[in-house]
């Protein structure tokens, strides 16, 4: 059976981010079967955090500073989302709403409002 590649999209790109895609990076020397990671796509405001990430992973395609342009991506098809907390309810019904797949921080929502919009968005694309 081929093994499945699953193009991931980072926004955010300190520490977690990091984090991630050292993650990632290891994924396929844990498992001898199930899906195959790529870092295809990194996203950061600060164009000075791309540099680790280029250096060390030479599949990317998509560098951008607005995480719009990434999650508009066909070469992304799941995104994971290292924002701070203020940001979650905006970035993680976007990037749901794209019909994305999500790996996102705790907490989803900063209060109950901003949780009750980031389900319904789910609802909306159970995807």
């Amino acid at each position: 059976m081929e093994r499945k590649k699953i193009r991931f999209g980072v926004i955010g790109l300190g520490l977690m981010g990091r984090e991630f895609c050292s993650a990632i990076s290891r994924w396929c020397h844990l498992l001898t079967d199930g899906s195959i990671p790529e870092l295809k796509g990194i996203c950061d405001t600060n164009p000075a955090t791309w540099k680790w990430y280029t250096d060390n992973f030479p599949g990317i395609e998509v560098k951008t500073e607005d995480y719009k342009e990434l999650i508009a991506s066909d070469k992304i098809d799941a995104v994971y989302c290292a924002v701070p907390h203020n940001l979650h309810e905006q970035f993680y019904t976007d990037i749901i709403n794209s019909g994305k797949h999500l790996l996102a921080e705790k907490p989803f929502g900063i209060d109950i409002k901003a949780n009750s919009n980031i389900l319904k968005a789910i609802e909306r694309n159970p995807g």
